[in-house]
Formats: structure tokens, sequence, C-alpha cells
């Protein structure tokens, strides 16, 4: 049911710092003549990762979400967007985008770690793929989750759009999948400033498709220049299912369209060489990361 607290807006942070180092090792292959000979073995950095996620999930699993409070395995059936489901399938797509995310971290991670080999492609698939079944598997023991394969099911849609746009920097240019997020005052209630309920606070996010007109100047289509300033936007969001909301009106689902400003293209602007190293790093929250600076319309469901 739960989004992977995992991913909150410290997340974003971390994940400069990891594109930053990704962004420097790939700098470096390009530069570097390769040597004659590769060790297949995974190198200390990426070793020291397989024992990171696990680690860091056991500890958080047990601190936050109870696991192991019970020795019975417990199945959960939630459904996907139905309106009765727990949380009219904002879950299910804040699961998608959170592994969609962790896959690109990883991929960037093992790219710079593996100094390029394509064992970063195993390697992050494995990683993020651990990480979404691992989750289930700890909720499986407690009281109040259960495995859902539901969540595994949107765990692996996220990994998969993410192997595809990392696969084809074409496609990479012109889609994006982002997080749109502000804390409602039901949230402030309940957790204070507590970032780690941020990714459960429903009805605050929105998950949004950008379509970036900028990219099709990589299909070799020309643009007028101010349209590469443009996204298209089309998402999904709810409203009312938190359990903490504060509200007595009826829960809904709803469609997000939009037109909104591709600031991936604004902080391009401001480098000689959009392409450069320092340009590349700033432009990654603004990827994952949905500002409304435009119009946008909902539609209930």
């Amino acid at each position: 049911m739960k989004t992977s607290t995992f991913f909150t807006p410290l997340t974003l942070i971390v994940t400069i710092l990891i594109f930053t180092i990704a962004a420097s090792g790939q700098e470096i292959a390009q530069t570097t003549p390769p040597p004659q000979y590769e060790s297949s073995f995974p190198t200390i950095p990426t070793l020291a990762m397989f024992v990171a996620v696990p680690t860091i999930t056991l500890l958080y699993g047990m601190e936050t979400w109870d696991w192991g409070e019970q020795s019975q395995w417990r199945w959960a059936h939630e459904g996907f967007f139905g309106q009765n489901t727990d949380s009219g399938g904002a879950d299910k797509i804040g699961h998608g985008w959170a592994h969609y995310l962790a896959f690109r971290i990883f991929h960037n991670y093992y790219d710079w770690s593996e100094n390029g080999k394509s064992t970063k492609w195993i390697y992050s698939i494995a990683t993020a793929t651990f990480l979404g079944v691992g989750i289930e598997v700890g909720d499986a023991f407690t009281g109040k989750y259960g495995f859902s394969y539901e969540d595994v099911v949107a765990d692996m849609l996220g990994i998969g759009l993410g192997i595809l746009l990392e696969y084809s920097p074409t496609l990479d240019s012109l889609i994006g999948f982002s997080w749109q997020y502000w804390p409602t005052q039901s949230y402030f209630d309940r957790w204070g400033k507590n970032p780690l309920h941020m990714s459960s606070d429903y009805s605050g996010a929105k998950y949004v498709f950008n379509f970036r007109l900028a990219g099709l100047q990589n299909l070799g289509i020309k643009i007028p220049t101010f349209m590469r300033y443009i996204q298209l936007d089309a998402g999904y969001f709810t409203r009312n299912y938190v359990r903490w909301d504060n509200t007595s009106a009826d829960p809904y689902r709803s469609m997000y369209y939009g037109i909104s400003l591709n600031f991936m293209e604004v902080v391009k602007d401001f480098f000689e060489n959009p392409y450069s190293k320092t340009s590349t790093i700033l432009q990654q929250p603004f990827k994952y990361y949905h500002i409304p600076a435009g119009y946008f319309a909902e539609d209930k469901i």
C-alpha cells in the first residue's frame, strides 16, 4: 500500500550527489583509454552498494514499517486504481515513480563504479528489483501491510521505463516522469516537518508524464527557439484518501493535463556549453521533480 519512503525529498539531494559522481565518471571514461584487460568482478564501490542497499532497507523497514512484528507470511490484495482501493491508485503510481528514480540512480552510480562497463545494466536492474521485492517481503511479516503483488507490478513498470529511457537518449530527451508535491496541512498537523512521511502524503502529490518539445530537435525536427522551453504534461493524482486527511470531503481520483516550463532548458541557458558536467548536474532535479509553472487542468474520474 505504501510508497517506499526510501524515496523522500531527501533523496533528491542524494540524487544530485550521485549524479555528480556519475557525471565525473562519464567524463573520465570518455577521456581515458580503456585498459587492455577488465576484470568481470565487481569493483569495491559496486560491492559497497550491494551491501548498503539491503542493510539500509532492512534497518529502515524494521524501524519505520515494523518489519518482523509477526512471524507468519501475510498476503495483501490491494487492487490498482479502483475508486474503492486504499489510496485510489496513488500508491501504485508512486511505487512506479520511486523505482523508476531508483533504477536511474543505480544505473548512473554503476556507470561510474564500473567504469562504463555493460555490467552496469545487470547491477542496476538487479539492485532496483531487489529493492522493490525486498520491501514487499519485509511487509509480508507485518500485521499492517502484507506482500502486495500489485506493488511489485508497479515497481517493475517503473524500472522498465527507466531502462527504456537510459537505453535511448533520444527518448529520454522527449519523455519524462516526474513528481509534483506540496505538503498538505494534514501532513504538518500529524507529522510536523518530518520528511520521512512525505511520500505517503498523496493529497499533496501528483505524478506527471512530460513530453518535452526540446527533444524533437534530436529527431532532426526544427522548432522555433521558444518551443524548446515548453513541455506537455499528463498525470494522475488522488485526494482525500489518506487516513490522516482532516476533511469530510469524498475521496476522488483525477487526471491532470497541462503545459509547463521545461526548467532543464532554462538551466542550459546559463552555460556556454549547455552539455557541460555542471549544467548536466544542475538539470537533474528538474528531470524528476515537476514545477507547475504554466497552465493546467484537472478532470475528475
